[in-house]
């Protein structure tokens, strides 16, 4: 494993693959512009084009990368996961279009002082250049809205949709620029992120939104659970929704006071009939008004499943470690369980809550423990001074170096248990997380 900042690589990790084709990639690009007019331009003109290159193809990937395409899950091991590798690539390739224009405006320094600094707006002569000053500003007033959070979630989501119009911008750039990115051969190569990229925006912009199968359904029941969780029960319109417990889907809610924004929920099955149940926690602007405006009777549509966190794939010693939230995909597992009792697994569950009020479920998981002696529960409180941590595990689960473990919850919570599990003779191989921050 290498590790670069706080970004691990494995050889069978999707980001070393990324970097590798990545490599593989400009090497190629390098020698198709080998005899060509780029070669014998100033010394810095190869490598400041290589920067745009190199970004546009990250860009290019962190764009299909956003489609939630099912099969990549399959790929990468989880939604979550492909949406970490989206998020880092988009930041990575931004960086590197961010250094190619400052490097291309190096050829006139020291003379030309005044057209170094001007060199990034769009004020020249050729349409290529100034296409590639537009896409350049606009991916610098998104993000820099995105990494301040100026906005709102939703609104946010809205302005986010404008990439694919930088996307567009740096295409055409690149298009136009045929004759200064060296042969045909090395412009041809520039087409296959650029096709990667389109095809991206056309799955999530257009085919998602116009063409997708997505599951209506009929809210028929909210029941409050505390005083900021409540349930809600789902009719589907149409057939019954094959899932397995546990996984997510992107819901849309129409009625009254609610805003149609899709969000992620993690869904449960019912153990008396054929609804599902979502638990919503009012956390942000969309939850708390979902908390607060939902009633039986409103509508929507539902697009999955999506998840790889699976209890039935792992063996048959295993740990689980919630917190807050995120005990719903476990929550989802017992209710499952109730009705095959699969023999042979043992489990030790960790329940992690800050106040005492919060463990709204630790009663359905504690009478599931007595009907099914494997399973041990441990409610730890922090209010109370019962924080989980390494030690905990390991006095009340022995060796845990046979052990698989599930985690869902706060990412410090998950991040400090994931760095600690491999002392203790767990390799990451054997350590399943789903990302608390992404619902």
């Amino acid at each position: 494993m290498w590790k670069i900042g706080k970004c691990s690589f494995t050889l069978r990790s999707p980001i070393f693959l990324v970097v590798v084709s990545l490599c593989i990639y400009l090497v190629i690009w390098f020698l198709a512009t080998i005899g060509t007019a780029l070669c014998h331009c100033w010394p810095l003109k190869n490598w400041a084009t290589s920067l745009g290159v190199a970004g546009y193809y990250l860009f290019s990937f962190s764009l299909l990368l956003s489609t939630r395409w099912r099969k990549l899950e399959d790929w990468f091991g989880g939604l979550d996961q492909i949406y970490h590798l989206h998020s880092k690539l988009g930041i990575w390739g931004f960086c590197l279009i961010l250094l190619h224009p400052w490097a291309e405006a190096l050829k006139w320094l020291p003379d030309r002082i005044e057209k170094f600094i001007f060199f990034t707006l769009p004020i020249h002569g050729r349409l290529s250049v100034n296409l590639g000053s537009y896409a350049y500003w606009l991916m610098l007033l998104i993000l820099g809205i995105t990494f301040l959070k100026l906005l709102s979630y939703n609104k946010w989501k809205i302005l986010h949709k404008f990439m694919s119009l930088v996307f567009l911008l740096a295409s055409l750039h690149i298009i136009l620029s045929d004759k200064r990115v060296g042969s045909e051969f090395a412009q041809s190569i520039l087409y296959l992120p650029m096709s990667i990229g389109f095809l991206g925006i056309f799955y999530k912009q257009i085919y998602i939104p116009f063409f997708a199968k997505h599951s209506s359904f009929v809210v028929t029941k909210v029941k409050n659970i505390n005083d900021n969780i409540i349930e809600v029960i789902l009719s589907l319109k149409e057939e019954p929704l094959k899932f397995i417990p546990g996984q997510y889907g992107f819901f849309t809610f129409y009625g009254p006071s609610l805003t149609t924004e899709s969000h992620p929920f993690t869904l449960i099955e019912s153990t008396k009939d054929s609804t599902i149940s979502l638990l919503v926690k009012a956390r942000g602007d969309y939850t708390i008004n979902l908390y607060q405006h939902i009633k039986k009777g409103d509508i929507g549509i539902f697009e999955g499943p999506y998840g790889r966190l699976n209890y039935n794939q792992a063996g048959t010693s295993q740990i689980w470690i919630a917190g807050g939230i995120g005990v719903v995909p476990f929550l989802a597992w017992i209710r499952a369980m109730k009705r095959t009792f699969p023999q042979g697994i043992k489990i030790d569950f960790y329940y992690c809550i800050h106040r005492e009020a919060d463990a709204v479920f630790y009663r359905e998981f504690k009478e599931f423990s007595k009907a099914y002696p494997d399973f041990r529960i441990f409610l730890c409180c922090s209010e109370k001074g019962n924080k989980l941590n390494i030690h905990k595990i390991i006095e009340f689960s022995g060796n845990v170096s046979n052990k698989q473990v599930f985690m869902c919850g706060p990412l410090k919570l998950t991040n400090d248990f994931k760095a600690q599990f491999p002392t203790y003779g767990i390799s990451n191989d054997n350590i399943f997380v789903e990302d608390f921050e992404f619902f």
